[in-house]
């Protein structure tokens, strides 16, 4: 999905605002650090802690993954306009 032009390009210019937001505004910088680390470390302490969990379902996963991504190429045939980057979609 991350791959996907329209996808990629939104998140791109949400990125770009964020930075600049951070850039502008000290306060919100602070706020956005702090809470930057709290999800890293949570996402850390997450990844580790499901990580036999997530051995023992890969086969699954794996399965569910395969069936995602053909539905996301039927998604992609039918809604061309995924390709196209937020600009062109917003013009």
């Amino acid at each position: 999905v991350a791959s996907l032009a329209l996808v990629s390009s939104a998140r791109g210019a949400v990125s770009a605002a964020y930075a600049s937001t951070k850039e502008s505004h000290p306060y919100v910088k602070s706020v956005c650090d702090a809470a930057e680390k709290g999800v890293k470390t949570l996402t850390a302490a997450a990844v580790s802690g499901a990580q036999p969990l997530l051995t023992k379902l890969e086969p699954q996963i794996s399965t569910a993954n395969e069936y995602a991504c053909k539905g996301l190429d039927k998604l992609e045939e039918k809604l061309p306009i995924l390709q196209q980057p937020t600009e062109m979609v917003m013009s």
